[in-house]
C-alpha cells in the first residue's frame, strides 16, 4: 500500500553482522498527524522490535485498552494482541525487526520475561540508549541513522550473543501451521522439553503457539494475494480445520473477521519466515 503523501517509509540495508538476526530496518516520517489518517492496526506476529524515536514519539495502543504516549525507544513483542498506533505530531522512528530466533542474541534477560508487552530499551539495554537516542536525535540523514542504530545493535550482539536456534525455528516454521508438536518433535529429532525450553527462552512463547501464528499470517498472506478469495477454501489452504476455526484465529488476533481484514485499508503485518 502506497504511503500517503506526508509520509515517507524508507528501508536501511543491513549491515552482515546483523544480517542472521535481523529481519528488517526501516524508518517512518510523518509530517503531521492528519497526513498520517487512522490509526494503523498491527497484527500479532511474534516478533521482537525496537523502535527509537527521534522526532515526537507516537500514541499506541493494545487491543482493549486506550492510546498512550510511547517512550522515546520501546521494545515491543506482539503475540497474542494487535496494538494500533498514530501520531500526535511530526513524528520520526527508525524501527528494527528481528527474526523470531533474532532479538535473544541482544538482549540479556529471556525474551519470555517481555513477551506481548511493552518496555522500554533502557530497561534491556540501561544507558547505552541515550547515547544512541542523541545520535538518531542529531542525524541528518537515513544514512546517518542506519549507522548509529546499527553500531548500537553490533555492540549489544557483541555483549550478548547465544548458541543460535535459527535451524529448529525454521524447521518448524516449514510445517506453515500444521501438524502436532510431538509429531514436530520426532521428525526433527528433539524432545518437546527442549523444544519447548529452546523457544521459551528465545522467542518467548511455545512451539504450538508459534505454529499457530504461523498458520494465521500465511492465511492472511494468502487472503490478501488473491484477487476474490473465497474463505472456505483459503482457510484449508492456510490449513485450518474449517471456515469457523479460521474465523476464530482472525477474531482472536486481528479484532476482525477475514472478510473484514481483506476490506482493511490499515491493517498490516509482517511475516516471521
Amino acid at each position: 500500500m502506497p504511503a500517503a503523501a506526508g509520509v515517507v517509509c524508507s528501508e536501511i540495508p543491513i549491515h552482515p553482522a546483523l544480517a542472521q538476526h535481523v529481519q528488517l530496518i526501516w524508518t517512518l516520517d510523518v509530517d503531521d498527524a492528519a497526513s498520517f489518517g487512522r490509526a494503523e492496526r498491527i497484527l500479532p506476529d511474534g516478533i521482537v522490535e525496537a523502535v527509537f524515536h527521534y522526532r515526537t514519539p507516537f500514541a499506541m495502543r493494545y487491543r482493549g485498552g486506550g492510546f498512550d504516549g510511547q517512550p522515546a525507544s520501546l521494545v515491543v513483542s506482539q503475540t497474542r494482541r494487535f496494538i494500533e498506533i498514530q501520531p500526535i505530531g511530526p513524528g520520526g522512528f527508525v524501527s528494527v525487526r528481528f527474526f523470531p530466533w533474532g532479538a535473544s542474541h541482544f538482549v540479556g534477560a529471556p525474551v519470555s520475561a517481555f513477551a506481548d508487552r511493552t518496555v522500554t530499551a533502557a530497561d534491556l539495554w540501561g544507558r547505552d540508549v541515550e547515547g544512541v537516542q542523541e545520535q538518531l536525535g542529531a542525524a541528518t540523514s537515513i544514512r546517518e541513522r542506519g549507522r548509529a542504530i546499527q553500531t548500537f545493535l553490533l555492540r549489544q550482539l557483541r555483549r550478548h550473543r547465544k548458541d543460535s536456534i535459527e535451524a529448529l525455528v525454521r524447521a518448524v516454521g516449514g510445517y506453515k501451521g500444521e501438524g502436532r508438536v510431538g509429531t514436530l518433535c520426532r521428525d526433527l529429532g528433539v524432545t518437546q522439553r527442549t523444544l519447548e525450553r529452546a523457544f521459551a527462552r528465545a522467542l518467548g512463547y511455545s512451539p504450538k503457539h508459534f505454529l499457530r501464528l504461523r498458520r494465521f499470517l500465511h492465511t492472511c498472506q494468502l487472503l490478501r494475494r488473491l484477487e476474490r478469495p473465497r474463505l472456505a477454501d483459503v482457510a484449508l489452504q492456510g490449513g485450518y480445520y474449517d471456515q469457523a476455526h479460521c474465523i476464530g484465529d482472525f477474531q482472536t488476533f486481528a479484532g476482525m473477521t477475514p472478510r473484514e481484514f481483506v476490506a482493511a485499508e490499515k491493517a498490516v503485518f509482517l511475516d516471521i519466515e
